[in-house]
């Protein structure tokens, strides 16, 4: 395995913050920047959604290995995971081996809220399963629990600390 690089992956469920966070927490450091459904979306040409709806789940999750894979050969980045990274074993060793994993947390009630205000879910965050909206996020988090805890350095709640202080609170963590 190669020497751990210094690489920062946001992880965690939807509508966490991964993202917003991600960008401010890349700019503080000088760093480069990367949301991995971004790059799976422009390198496919189209939405999530569409690839999902056209590919299936599973091809998604090559994609995202993929682009793991080629992220986690560099250094210095900022990473805002999907939030399935975890389901793969070893997205989370690559992780792992190349730098600092942050797992953002946040109740799902906070969660709900956040994904029925956010005028992006229909296309970056189609269903996961065939549940509703409230039972899908309750039974997807309990699900990924224990995976999003053995792929984290560190853990942050989200709830109600806004972006700029919990990317303050990552520069204080590292």
């Amino acid at each position: 395995m190669p020497a751990k690089r210094d690489n920062i992956y946001l992880v965690g469920y939807r509508c966490t913050g991964k993202t917003t966070v991600g960008h401010i927490l890349a700019g503080r450091l000088g760093r480069t920047f990367y949301d991995t459904d971004t790059e799976i979306v422009a390198g496919e040409n189209r939405s999530i959604t569409q690839i999902v709806a056209d590919r299936g789940w599973s091809y998604f999750r090559k994609l995202e290995e993929k682009c793991l894979q080629h992220l986690a050969g560099q250094a210095a980045l900022v990473v805002a995971t999907g939030g399935g990274i975890v389901l793969n074993p070893a997205n989370i060793k690559r992780m792992q081996s190349s730098g600092t994993v942050i797992w953002l947390t946040a109740r799902p009630e906070t969660i709900q809220a956040r994904l029925s205000r956010d005028p992006a879910t229909a296309d970056s965050r189609p269903a996961l399963t065939d549940q509703s909206e409230d039972r899908e996020v309750v039974a997807t988090l309990e699900a990924r629990q224990g995976l999003y805890d053995q792929a984290a350095d560190f853990i942050l709640a989200t709830d109600t600390a806004g972006p700029n202080e919990i990317a303050a609170n990552i520069l204080n963590l590292i």
